[in-house]
């Protein structure tokens, strides 16, 4: 048997190197299936639960907080196909982790959102955690140093964002390490993990000062005021308007080091909380392996709508049916004492319009 040459070997060796950097991205959102398994042992910190080497030492070294990193790989996969529901491109492959589709290792502003949702979500999941004492490691944030006025005063439990932003880091940026822990360089790493710490900005830009009021008769004599994290809904949000202003980058050298610059020379930087991506995003309309897009065929769309998801947009010039849908919901609910609900049942029909 003659050995292979030397293109070959070559070859070889790229489609491994390649592997590894597409396999390792955000897999350990695989955990969002395994919400109902309990993690009093080690068990649960494998492999097979999409975690890597340095991740499954975390795991093993945090059990009472994987729950809680658990609930944050659900809430990232819920709230990107929530944000992008009405969009040709509606987050579907993210359900597919660990494998990851084109569309999620192909450096496009997709791949981008993905990566700075799941490390706002680890932020700010671990963040409200610390504040409701499911863990030692971690308490109620540190009270502002500025001083309060005569109209509140600060105390109460805020979130814990520095235990949050520390410990998000430390877990999803071990997917950029090589195996004698040192950063691993390739555009592609760059990239996520700029995109990671983007993530983690905008949970730490949005915290807010909530209040609550005590008094005798409901008045509000006395105020006392925290640092609390808005809803993950808020989050989601902000960082799709990111996705949508997502700067397209390239990787230069600059003097000794090699770093992300904008591709557009009216932009000459990027902020800490913009997403980047250097890899321009297919239409979307029609399936294709070699980009990640599933196509809209099939999908619903509004026929009257004038947002992202009219059917004029969602079906890519290809027209539409209409057809309705008979569904029953409960109705009429009433309390009957003592002590249950009563409904009736109610049938709707539903017009709807579907891409072909």
């Amino acid at each position: 048997m003659r050995p292979p040459n030397l293109c070959t070997v070559l070859r070889m060796v790229l489609v491994l190197l390649l592997c590894a950097e597409r396999c390792v991205a955000v897999k350990w959102l695989a955990l969002y299936r395994i919400k109902q398994r309990p993690w009093d042992t080690a068990k649960n910190c494998s492999k097979s639960s999409g975690l890597l080497p340095r991740q499954i030492k975390l795991c093993k070294d945090n059990l009472d907080l994987m729950p809680t990193v658990v609930h944050s790989a659900l809430v990232s996969v819920e709230t990107c196909q929530k944000q992008f529901s009405d969009r040709r491109w509606n987050c579907s492959s993210i359900l597919r982790v660990p494998t990851l589709a084109n569309d999620l290792v192909r450096g496009t502003r997709e791949q981008a959102y993905v990566y700075g949702i799941t490390s706002s979500a680890l932020v700010h999941s671990i963040s409200r955690a610390c504040s409701i004492g499911v863990t030692t490691k971690c308490s109620c944030g540190a009270l502002p140093s500025t001083s309060s006025t005569d109209t509140f005063k600060w105390g109460g439990c805020g979130d814990d964002v520095q235990f949050g932003l520390l410990f998000g880091e430390t877990f999803t940026d071990a997917t950029l390490t090589n195996k004698v822990g040192r950063d691993k360089s390739s555009k592609k790493a760059m990239m996520n993990r700029h995109n990671f710490r983007s993530g983690r900005q905008v949970v730490a830009d949005s915290i807010t000062r909530a209040c609550k009021c005590h008094g005798v008769s409901g008045s509000c004599s006395i105020m006392t005021c925290w640092r609390a994290l808005p809803s993950f809904d808020t989050i989601g949000t902000m960082l799709k308007d990111r996705y949508a202003l997502a700067v397209e980058v390239k990787r230069k050298r600059k003097k000794k080091e090699t770093v992300l610059v904008p591709i557009h020379k009216t932009k000459t930087s990027f902020k800490e909380d913009e997403l980047v991506y250097y890899e321009k995003s297919p239409d979307y309309c029609s399936p294709d392996e070699k980009t990640g897009s599933v196509g809209t065929g099939g999908r619903l769309c509004e026929a009257r709508g004038r947002g992202p998801g009219n059917c004029e947009s969602m079906c890519c010039g290809r027209g539409h049916d209409n057809f309705t849908m008979e569904v029953s919901e409960r109705c009429e609910c009433k309390y009957i004492w003592c002590c249950y609900v009563k409904c009736k049942t109610c049938v709707k029909m539903l017009k709807l319009s579907q891409c072909r």
